[in-house]
């Protein structure tokens, strides 16, 4: 294997109370500087597509399916330990993917748990189920894990960090009103709404995230997420692994507005 973890033990008491609390758990140093280097490699070798949105921003789709080096790092006992502890229940790889991020480009907030969805006509749901998680007996359970890791230094607010709403993965209220979520690649509402930027004022818990090349950050998918502008030079690179219960279907975008019930979804 040629990017083998720097990081394999399990998560530590402190470590899953942080995780709980929070929502995600950053794991500094989980790839060696010469992993990160590989990985590096990998992700340019491999054919990418544009990301729709704004700002410049390209995607690597299947990347364990493309790359043995990565279905040998998302099947690691280093990556196991990051993610059995927090399903709880024999689990599978739904979606891996790699993000190559250049100037202005943005990932605005989206998922969460009290995320209002809306499907074919006027239907709409207030509580995602595929973000629901729980604990019992001493043990969590998350339907839906992601493995973020880093393979650029992302140091400043102009690097484009990650940034989340602090206890929205716990949340009973959806942030966002009726008809404004949409896209996490835009600045504007599927209503056709500017969006609030991505500030303290507007947002009094917005939390974020800074990483050097080689860190690990787990997430739950219940918290509402995204990432600032990136407004400096450069490459932003990081890989995607999303792990779920092995009863959950790979993730696959769907058409929210169908009225065949083969097609109907959120996605």
């Amino acid at each position: 294997m040629l990017i083998p973890p720097s990081q394999t033990q399990p998560m530590s008491t402190r470590e899953l109370y942080l995780f709980d609390t929070m929502g995600l758990l950053r794991i500094p140093g989980f790839l060696s500087p010469d992993a990160v280097e590989v990985c590096r490699g990998e992700v340019r070798r491999l054919s990418s597509t544009e990301a729709l949105g704004d700002g410049a921003k390209e995607k690597v789709e299947d990347l364990v399916g493309n790359s043995a080096h990565f279905a040998e790092l998302a099947a690691s006992e280093a990556v196991r330990a990051l993610v059995e502890p927090l399903v709880n229940q024999p689990y599978r790889l739904i979606e891996s993917y790699a993000l190559r991020r250049t100037r202005q480009s943005v990932f605005y907030l989206h998922n969460g748990s009290g995320e209002v969805l809306h499907y074919a006509g006027d239907r709409v749901a207030r509580r995602n189920m595929s973000y629901m998680h729980t604990f019992h007996d001493g043990k969590l359970y998350c339907m839906f894990v992601k493995v973020l890791i880093y393979l650029s230094d992302v140091l400043s607010d102009d690097d484009g960090p990650f940034c989340y709403l602090q206890g929205s993965h716990k949340a009973n209220f959806a942030w966002f009103p009726d008809g404004d979520s949409g896209s996490p690649n835009a600045w504007v509402s599927e209503t056709g709404n500017p969006r609030a930027a991505l500030t303290r004022e507007n947002f009094p818990s917005l939390e974020f995230v800074r990483a050097r090349a080689g860190d690990a950050l787990v997430i739950n998918e219940a918290l509402l997420h995204g990432s600032l502008q990136k407004a400096s030079g450069g490459e932003r690179i990081l890989t995607a692994l999303g792990f779920a219960p092995s009863f959950v279907t790979d993730w696959k975008r769907l058409d929210p507005r169908s009225d065949d019930i083969q097609r109907l979804g959120h996605y």
